[in-house]
């Protein structure tokens, strides 16, 4: 199989890296500090009388804002994912014209970009978008938990 690749499809396959990368720092940060706080022990150092709403806003604020980059991450990667192919589409043409001729041979190259850049921003995004949920879902359960612990004072 022929692994080359056009300079516009490396670019965006090394920004698609990074940007995955990223959602992962992401993810796994939220995820991780969230752990700790399922704990009730934990949870009791941190707020150890009721909090107030403005109390429990600021303290979940910051993590709702984190995770708010990683929908944005996603929607960067299905568009560049599309970027690119709509530049191996392009390429693709151009080396119809180019070539004076319409062949497989003279398309495969930029549909070969364009197939593998949209691949590229899926594998991105999709996970982009779960880990989001997941992490909304989580901050969710905490935020249940502490009305839980003072709503039941043992």
């Amino acid at each position: 199989m022929n692994w080359t690749f056009s300079i516009p499809a490396i670019l965006i396959f090394i920004l698609l890296f990074c940007f995955s990368l990223t959602s992962f720092y992401f993810f796994f940060r939220i995820v991780l500090g969230l752990k700790k706080l399922e704990g009730k022990q934990f949870r009791s150092e941190i707020f150890p009388k009721e909090p107030t709403e403005t109390e429990l806003e600021l303290f979940f604020s910051p993590l709702e804002r984190t995770i708010q980059w990683l929908p944005t991450l996603a929607s960067l990667a299905m568009l560049l994912g599309l970027l690119g192919t709509v530049i191996g589409i392009n390429s693709a043409f151009g080396a119809m014209e180019t070539q004076g001729k319409v062949s497989l041979e003279v398309l495969a190259g930029g549909i070969k970009d364009a197939l593998n850049t949209t691949i590229a921003g899926l594998l991105v995004a999709i996970p982009s978008l779960y880990f989001h949920r997941f992490a909304e879902n989580k901050i969710r359960y905490i935020s249940e938990l502490l009305v839980k612990d003072f709503s039941n004072p043992q």
